[in-house]
């Protein structure tokens, strides 16, 4: 079981995910408060695009796995024999 000095690469994806999306609408927010001299506006349309980026990154990362052992990306370009 993954513990917080050995994250599992699903956690890792999802913790990447989280801090990308923070990371870029706190900027957002910011440049959009300094731009309107209204940092409430800046800070609510910075929180909008963070949440909607964290759940973006996080759906990106979670479609990346690594290839199965044996798996060389190859189709074997059959038929389904339990078909």
């Amino acid at each position: 079981m993954p513990d917080d000095r050995n994250p599992g690469p699903h956690e890792m994806r999802a913790r990447m995910g989280w801090g990308l999306g923070l990371a870029v609408g706190m900027g957002v927010g910011v440049a959009i408060g300094v731009a309107t001299d209204n940092m409430g506006v800046g800070i609510g349309v910075g929180l909008a695009v963070g949440i909607a980026l964290m759940a973006a990154f996080t759906g990106a990362f979670r479609g990346r796995r690594p290839p199965e052992p044996g798996d060389d990306g190859q189709d074997a370009g059959g038929t389904d024999p339990d078909a």
